[in-house]
């Protein structure tokens, strides 16, 4: 197949996949284009296992390990359609570019994985290649890839989020907290009488805001930061708070653990009374009815740029004409779940910028996209060997 021929079919594929809305929990449509579209390409399964996980298999001339690919199909709402330049789910093109919501995070990269590897001869694959469309990462990260591990046992995984084609060796992690100081009732006209919830939640902010969080060269600097609050009762009706229940975002270095984050706000607060805190749990109805469920809690992970799996993937992406540029996500990915949790050798590979993910006016460069593609083949053709 020619250069332009497998550019038009790429194109094709990403347009046709961005004009599906997808939301967390809705994806079968999606998932339907993708697996007919694995299909059509000649791998030798594609199927939606039972949480709507789309998994496509391709299956070497060469004996070797078991390598993941993947990328969720959801995407989150257009909240103001209004705003936008063009329709959303249009997929129009302009500017060498293909815009809608969805391109950047993540249709666009996982367009390219899916045509990508579905082009590379069974007799330049050592081993098996996975390639995943995974549900609910938008809402709950690395509860669905989790499923797909524990099908398929792999032995190294690529995050197909984008990152400027750059060979990610690690990201931030993120928890999802809630804090909840508890008051005193009392009629808000003899307010002396009772304790005010939300005074009293003042003091503790204001530390937390103070505290101090790890760092790490690579990664970044660790966050913590309150992104809600709710007073109970509410609405109140001359009646003091007597509790405040505040939502605290957490950004997470590698290493942190539940036990280490919740020790570290207990010292922060430890001479402060009438509080509690905890992790978020998170309750996901997928589209074919089962549930996925867990604690907000996705661990921060790092690569050693000396891995053998990093100096494999190092290796294809320079074959395929991409230079290896190390990097790391300041956001959270599935990778929480394969390299934080299942401690899976895991590197992030995607076209266009995550910058991009969830904005107005997103899209993606078809050229980024088509050196992607490029990427992929080249990383399915060097880590199984």
């Amino acid at each position: 197949m020619s250069s332009e021929a497998f550019e038009t079919e790429l194109v094709d594929f990403t347009q046709a996949i961005i004009r599906v809305n997808s939301l967390s929990g809705k994806e079968e449509a999606v998932g339907g284009l993708i697996v007919e579209k694995m299909k059509a390409l000649g791998y030798d399964s594609a199927q939606v296992d039972r949480y709507g996980n789309v998994i496509g298999i391709r299956r070497g001339k060469h004996p070797g390990p078991t390598i993941l690919f993947d990328g969720h199909m959801d995407v989150v709402p257009v909240t103001t359609p209004e705003a936008w330049s063009s329709d959303p789910f249009g997929a129009q093109i302009r500017e060498g570019k293909i815009w809608g919501r969805g391109a950047s995070d993540m249709k666009g990269p996982l367009a390219a994985a899916v045509v990508a590897i579905g082009h590379v001869p069974a007799e330049e694959i050592h081993g098996t290649i996975v390639v995943s469309g995974s549900v609910c990462e938008e809402y709950h990260e690395g509860a669905a890839v989790q499923k797909v591990v524990e099908q398929v046992l792999p032995d190294f995984v690529v995050i197909c989020e984008p990152n400027g084609n750059r060979l990610g060796i690690g990201q931030k992690g993120r928890a999802g907290l809630w804090l909840e100081v508890s008051g005193k009732p009392a009629h808000s006209s003899v307010p002396h009488l009772g304790e005010n919830a939300i005074y009293k939640a003042v003091p503790i902010i204001e530390r937390l805001r103070r505290m101090p969080l790890p760092c790490d060269p690579f990664l970044g600097n660790g966050v913590m930061e309150l992104i809600d609050a709710i007073s109970g009762p509410y609405p109140s009706r001359s009646t003091l708070p007597v509790s405040f229940r505040m939502r605290y975002d957490r950004r997470l270095m590698q290493g942190e653990t539940m036990d280490t984050v919740l020790e570290s706000i207990h010292e922060a607060l430890r001479d402060l009374s009438d509080w509690q805190v905890g992790f978020s749990m998170v309750h996901m109805d997928t589209w074919t009815g089962d549930l996925l469920e867990g604690p907000d809690f996705h661990p921060g992970w790092l690569m050693e740029e000396t891995s053998p799996w990093v100096v494999k993937a190092g290796r294809g992406l320079t074959e395929a004409g991409v230079e290896p540029v190390f990097d790391a996500a300041r956001f959270c990915t599935n990778g929480s779940y394969t390299a934080g949790e299942a401690k899976l050798p895991t590197i992030i590979f995607g076209p266009s910028s995550g910058m991009l993910a969830h904005c107005i006016d997103e899209n993606i460069g078809i050229d980024e996209l088509c050196l992607g593609a490029q990427g992929y083949m080249g990383l399915a053709k060097n880590l199984g060997r």
